[in-house]
């Protein structure tokens, strides 16, 4: 049984569906099986992992396998070891869908679909939009784990408590098996003053549950997104460094709470 893992946080332009593809992509690396679903509409991470225009995708996106509840016939393979489920704007259209045809509970309809192919991947990563939506609170539902992202600036840390809560809400209510892996930080520059404060401070007020691991801000890490993701030249290796270690820092945590 594979284990299913959301990246997010209201704000956009932190890092979720970056983090999302390069962990992707780097566990896919270590052997794992894996199954990236991107679940913005913006499409970013089809983009990012798939190198096609979005567009090409539709009507074979996650909507459609949401609206059939069978992924199977909408996967897409990246690579060895990597596949995704891919999205483009239509997915905007999903709480219409929920509301007007789904006969279930609108919040199970993410995790009752993922749930026909779970067994086969080890893990599920799924990138999240940024608000506080109904993708959102499926995406959450879904997950067995969920890593809340971090820029180091303050309104993303402004944002941090008010994601936290609505975890807790997804717990209290449609997910009680939900545990939150923990916080990473990332795109922080390390010239800037305010970006070490700001992490200093979520240091201070999420003590263990802040990864020690810290993503920088990197300009070969953005051309991943136009060139794909790449591990060939030492700028490549450099740049995948520190999510190899988050990697490992949340496989870590994974196990150690599966054996608890």
């Amino acid at each position: 049984m594979g284990t299913t893992i959301s990246f997010g946080i209201q704000k956009g332009g932190v890092g979720k569906t970056t983090t999302t593809a390069i962990s992707s992509y780097l566990l896919a690396d270590m052997g794992y099986r894996v199954l990236a679903v991107d679940f913005d509409s913006q499409g970013n991470l089809t983009g990012m992992l798939t190198q096609k225009n979005i567009y090409d995708f539709t009507e074979h996106t996650v909507l459609q396998a949401l609206q059939e509840k069978d992924p199977v016939p909408y996967i897409h393979r990246v690579r060895d070891n990597l596949d995704i489920l891919p999205a483009e704007d239509f997915l905007s259209i999903l709480p219409r869908y929920i509301y007007r045809e789904y006969k279930g509970k609108p919040t199970d309809l993410l995790r009752e679909t993922l749930d026909v192919v779970k067994e086969e991947y080890d893990f599920i990563l799924i990138d999240l939009p940024p608000n506080l939506g109904d993708h959102t609170i499926n995406g959450l539902t879904a997950s067995d784990y969920a890593v809340v992202m971090l820029q180091s600036e303050p309104f993303c840390y402004d944002a941090l408590d008010r994601y936290l809560e609505f975890l807790a809400g997804a717990q209290a209510n449609t997910n009680p098996d939900l545990v939150l892996a923990g916080i990473l930080t990332t795109m922080l520059d390390a010239r800037a003053t305010i970006d070490s404060s700001i992490l200093d401070q979520a240091k201070e007020d999420f003590e263990d549950l802040v990864f020690e691991s810290v993503i920088r801000r990197r300009s070969r890490i953005k051309e991943f997104s136009i060139e794909g993701i790449q591990n060939r030249l030492k700028a490549d290796r450099d740049a995948l460094a520190p999510y190899q270690s988050f990697i490992k820092e949340l496989i870590h945590r994974v196990k150690e709470r599966q054996i608890q």
